[in-house]
């Protein structure tokens, strides 16, 4: 359905604290995300209602609204306090139940330099493109924002602080904020959501496994450069964490492949979350999409989300942003420690795509200037946490009753060194905050367990 053509617009303005969306289609009335906070709050504060009832509550949480008109297109606004009105679209499939789960796909567009905010109106700027077309005929839930590098909403550059900023990149935090929001009135499930996207678009699906991994199943990226430009904190060891499908051209003059094969060739060293292929004789934007854009959905539908996997990596050098992965949050970091032997800088020569070599690897490297790290190995069997950090003076461990049996002491093993030994118990309000921030049904946590490192 085009938009577009239609002659009478209609905004259904839902006012929040922060956020907000609105909805093109005068027959897609959805209440405010706010409906859905208000009910947290009333169950919270129903002292009849204990934290072991409100885990089961939220678990089995069903509480969303009838769309009445499916397999269609729609224009909304998300509200941020820092770059405003941001501009998505979202196809909601044909086949979409509110009391059914359905898999959610992030798609990021390319050519991001060249887009704004006001391109969300134009067919000319945001029309269709083949990925779009593609992944629309299955059932997917489909969020499309749109990138504007003025406001420094952008998933390939980092706007923030110039070429020698020392600021992350809010864009991908935003980008999962939006997606959270739009879970609290879509049936979204919570272990099935994918960050997809080709060339400039790869690369925000590379950024979202990076920074921002909890909320994905996977990721899927063609043609991707696998960096964020001009940021001093992409550590892209973070991406193993979870499995990739990773998809490059070999006549790709934009971004050599070259480049590609030794970082994934490295990775594939650590995990084997990857998989990779490669298809001969074609260019950036070429066939090889049409080939194989038809297998994304054998991908997403063997992938999903594993919140509780027994063994997490992750590396950050900031303790207020981009921080934590899956059950394991970095909340201090001591800059100026040695690091540990095991938590080497991960990096590779740059190859020139104008001379076809690759350079003095004293000189330049691919990943330039980043800040050194922090970082944790963490593992838990039983009931029983081991984890090693480099750089870390203290962490939070997200307890879920899915991860270890309440009933018995918890024992945590930093270093080598036992530092807690107790019972958790659950904490009803631990459990309401998370879930009114996160909303997510799965991924809930029950308490958590906070460690001081001490050198």
């Amino acid at each position: 359905m085009n938009l577009f053509s239609q002659k009478i617009f209609i905004l259904f303005l839902f006012l929040l604290v922060s956020q907000c969306l609105f909805a093109q289609e005068k027959s897609l009335e959805l209440p405010s995300i706010n409906k859905a906070d208000k009910t947290i709050d009333l169950i919270g504060e129903n002292n009849k209602i204990d934290a072991d009832s409100i885990f089961k509550l939220f678990t089995n949480w069903s509480d969303y609204p009838v769309i009445k008109k499916s397999g269609k297109d729609y224009l909304y606004y998300y509200i941020d306090s820092l770059y405003g009105k941001i501009p998505l679209r979202i196809f909601i499939p044909e086949s979409y139940r509110n009391t059914q789960k359905s898999t959610c796909i992030i798609l990021l567009h390319g050519a991001v330099g060249a887009s704004k905010f006001d391109d969300i109106d134009s067919l000319n700027k945001f029309d269709d493109d083949i990925l779009f077309s593609t992944l629309k005929k299955q059932d997917y839930i489909i969020v499309r924002p749109v990138a504007d590098g003025s406001k420094k909403f952008d998933w390939v550059v980092n706007k923030f602080g110039g070429r020698n900023g020392d600021y992350p990149n809010l864009t991908f935090e935003t980008l999962t904020k939006i997606l959270i929001s739009i879970k609290k009135v879509l049936n979204i499930d919570d272990n099935k959501i994918f960050a997809v996207g080709h060339s400039d678009g790869a690369d925000g699906s590379i950024g979202l496994g990076v920074y921002s991994s909890d909320l994905f199943a996977g990721f899927v990226a063609y043609n991707s450069m696998l960096s964020n430009l001009f940021a001093k904190d992409f550590y892209i060891r973070n991406i193993i964490n979870t499995p990739l499908y990773l998809v490059h051209s070999d006549l790709d003059d934009l971004r050599p492949i070259q480049q590609t094969r030794i970082i994934v060739n490295a990775l594939k060293q650590i995990d084997g979350n990857i998989l990779y292929k490669e298809y001969i004789g074609y260019q950036h934007y070429d066939k090889h999409l049409d080939k194989d854009l038809p297998l994304v959905p054998m991908f997403t539908n063997s992938v999903s989300r594993n919140s509780f996997k027994t063994q997490v990596f992750w590396e950050t050098d900031k303790a207020n942003i981009y921080n934590s992965c899956n059950w394991i949050k970095i909340n201090k970091i001591d800059a100026s420690a040695i690091s540990a032997k095991w938590h080497t800088p991960f990096n590779f020569k740059c190859y020139d795509k104008n001379s076809k070599l690759f350079m003095d690897s004293l000189k330049f490297q691919y990943y330039n200037y980043l800040n050194k790290s922090a970082a944790v190995k963490a593992s838990y069997n039983n009931n029983t946490f081991s984890i090693e950090t480099s750089g870390v003076t203290e962490l939070e461990l997200l307890i879920s009753p899915l991860m270890v049996n309440l009933e018995e002491p918890v024992v945590v093993i930093i270093n080598g060194k036992q530092v807690f030994e107790g019972k958790v118990k659950t904490n009803k309000r631990f459990t309401i905050d998370g879930f009114k921030k996160d909303f997510d049904r799965e991924a809930l946590w029950v308490n958590s367990i906070k460690l001081k490192i001490t050198q």
